[in-house]
């Protein structure tokens, strides 16, 4: 009948419902994934947009600088005055405080706790057993749990990013939106690609705390090695945005697709990986 291919897969001509990730079975687990880490994706998003409306209500109070800086001894006046947000306009203190700051930092924590736990947690609850057992190949397993929290992660990116944004308009300061947009699209492929990260190690590691620290831990390295010169590009707040977006904002080709080919490359070894492990 014509009407009926309107409902079957162009591949396989199977019913769509049975195909990929169109399989009843596929979105059962989707939301089971949604339903064990709603919790974590609400308090990221509330914690995330907390510290986005404070930052941006807080460049009201600190523009006109620190009551009773005047009585500070000078060297310790300027040694404050260096460690001051860039003041010159809204742009560069949200990129400063925001994008590169609090949203990198607090969103990656964010981007472990979600996905740390995504393998390692079902074998440290000997639910894994159960899991690969269902008549789902265990591809369509990981790309479930990964479509889930990836997009619980970046929800949270958006909803905080509208709050800072808020933040702004409240007190007066109204960023640039091609700014906005383009160091948000930034902030969301770095805090993927941490993400891509954390999957990888959950898959490696059979305990999700442990999975967690060894995420974590990777990033720090890279942050504190990156703050020498020479190893800048290894550090992740330099690698995914530039304060050229504060002038330009325009999104910047070679950090997207660096961070679109390392979560690629990350997720498909955590792949490769899982097809071959022992439940």
């Amino acid at each position: 009948m014509p009407g009926a291919l309107c409902s079957t897969c162009n591949r396989c001509r199977s019913m769509r419902s049975s195909c990929g990730l169109w399989r009843r079975d596929v979105k059962a687990l989707m939301w089971k994934e949604l339903r064990e880490n709603r919790l974590k994706i609400i308090v990221g998003c509330v914690l995330l947009s907390i510290i986005g409306l404070a930052v941006s209500i807080a460049y009201r109070f600190l523009e006109g600088g620190i009551p009773g800086m005047g009585q500070i001894p000078p060297e310790y006046a300027d040694l404050i005055k260096k460690l001051m947000p860039d003041f010159s306009n809204v742009n560069a203190y949200l990129y400063s405080q925001w994008f590169s700051k609090n949203l990198q930092q607090v969103g990656a924590i964010l981007a472990i706790v979600l996905l740390g736990s995504a393998v390692a947690g079902e074998r440290e609850l000997h639910t894994a057993i159960f899991l690969f057992s269902r008549p789902v190949s265990r591809g369509m397993i990981l790309a479930a749990k990964v479509i889930v929290l990836f997009g619980g992660l970046v929800l949270a990116v958006l909803v905080s990013t509208g709050g800072a944004v808020l933040g702004a308009l409240i007190v007066g300061k109204a960023p640039q939106l091609a700014f906005v947009l383009a160091a948000t699209l930034h902030s969301v492929v770095a805090l993927l690609t941490f993400s891509s990260l954390a999957t990888l190690l959950s898959v490696l590691v059979p305990d999700r705390v442990k999975a967690m620290l060894f995420s974590g831990g990777i990033i720090i390295v890279l942050s504190v090695a990156g703050q020498f010169k020479p190893l800048r590009w290894l550090n992740p707040l330099a690698l995914f945005g530039s304060p050229n977006l504060i002038v330009s904002p325009v999104p910047q080709l070679v950090p997207i697709v660096v961070g679109v080919v390392l979560s690629a490359c990350m997720l498909g070894i955590s792949y490769y990986i899982l097809q071959r492990q022992e439940f």
